[in-house]
C-alpha cells in the first residue's frame, strides 16, 4: 500500500514512499525502544535519511506513548514528508485534538518565515 504512494516534493524530484518491508522494518525499530525520546531519535534519523509518505508518519508517530511526543515528531518531519498536502489526515493519530491544532499552528508559523 505505502508503495504505491508517489508524490513530486517541493525539491523537484519524484520520489516514492517506503515499501511496506522498509516500514516493518521502520516500525519494530521503534516499538523495541522502551522510551518515546529513544523513538525519537530512531524515528528522526529515519526521516532524514528516508523518504516518507504521511501514511507512514502516521504509522511511526502511532507507536509514541504520548500525543506531545507525536506532535514533535510530526512537526520535525513536515519539511521530510513526500506528500505534505495530506497532512490533514493526521488528525486521527492524536488522542486529543488540540494537539493536532498545535501542529497545525506550528507548521503555519515555520511557513510564514521568511527564509534567509
Amino acid at each position: 500500500m505505502a508503495a504505491a504512494c508517489a508524490a513530486q516534493p517541493r525539491h523537484g524530484r519524484p520520489r516514492h514512499c517506503a515499501t511496506e518491508e522498509q516500514m516493518q522494518m521502520v516500525i519494530n525499530t521503534l516499538k523495541k525502544q522502551s522510551f518515546d525520546s529513544g523513538k525519537r531519535e530512531v524515528a528522526d534519523l529515519c526521516v532524514v535519511i528516508g523518504t516518507f509518505c504521511v501514511h507512514d508518519l502516521a504509522r511511526m508517530a502511532a507507536t509514541f506513548s504520548f500525543d506531545d511526543n507525536r506532535r514533535q515528531f510530526l512537526e520535525f518531519a513536515y519539511p521530510y514528508c513526500v506528500d505534505p498536502e495530506n497532512y490533514f489526515l493526521l488528525r486521527e493519530v492524536f488522542t486529543f485534538s488540540s494537539n493536532y491544532d498545535k501542529l497545525v499552528d506550528a507548521i503555519h508559523d515555520k511557513r510564514r518565515r521568511p527564509r534567509h
